[in-house]
């Protein structure tokens, strides 16, 4: 759970099945996440994955089994790495070390045979369960714990983080007496939301994390 920096979780650690491939029917996945869990699991690349997938409904139980299932392969290429949970309950990938191109293949591998969507699906649930507006529910997070005035909306949130966005991107090149231009990304400060309490600020943003909780 996401937005570890999943290697974080976003280590949002990050991050939310029961067939195997070549039998004749297969049920198809209910629920708010219907249609992610019906594109992960043609996008699985494994039966491991694709089991788990195929409940619709990922447990707790499923994601440490990855986890483990991870941890133990990349070990045996010699990477060091475990699963770490953040303040917000999500785990993340932490991985000990630089690795070279041979472990960051292996790395790749290890991901694709056991885990593939199912952190980023794992995540969604547990933040989401319902599926709803992810703006929405940040916005609805923020008036609830009064940090920005009643009536402010998904749109709302939306409109500011793009705005942001864009500061954020603004830059300017600058050659110098060598015809060498620089590239200088113009400062920004943190993004502030109506009233003046910053995106920053561990309250608001636990609310674009856990918006639920």
């Amino acid at each position: 759970m996401g937005r570890l920096h999943v290697l974080r979780f976003v280590g949002v650690a990050v991050v939310s099945v029961m067939v195997l491939a070549g039998c004749s029917t297969t049920a198809q996945p209910s629920g708010p996440y219907a249609a992610e869990y019906a594109a992960a699991i043609q996008a699985a690349k494994s039966d491991y994955v694709r089991q788990i997938l195929q409940s619709g409904h990922i447990t707790t139980a499923d994601m440490k089994d990855t986890e483990q299932h991870v941890v133990t392969c990349m070990k045996a290429a010699g990477i060091g790495a475990s699963y770490v949970t953040d303040e917000w309950g999500i785990d993340g990938l932490q991985i000990v070390g630089a690795l070279n191109s041979a472990q960051e293949l292996a790395q790749k591998q290890c991901s694709e045979q056991w885990m593939g969507p199912i952190a980023a699906l794992y995540i969604n649930q547990y933040t989401n369960p319902n599926n709803e507006d992810w703006n929405g529910l940040i916005a609805a997070c923020l008036v609830r714990k009064g940090l920005v005035p009643a009536g402010f909306t998904g749109q709302d949130y939306a409109s500011l983080v793009n705005q942001y966005g864009t500061r954020m991107d603004s830059s300017t090149m600058t050659p110098d007496e060598n015809g060498i231009i620089t590239q200088t990304m113009a400062p920004s400060p943190p993004m502030a939301l109506p009233g003046g309490v910053t995106l920053s600020d561990p309250a608001a943003l636990a609310c674009t994390v856990v918006p639920l909780q």
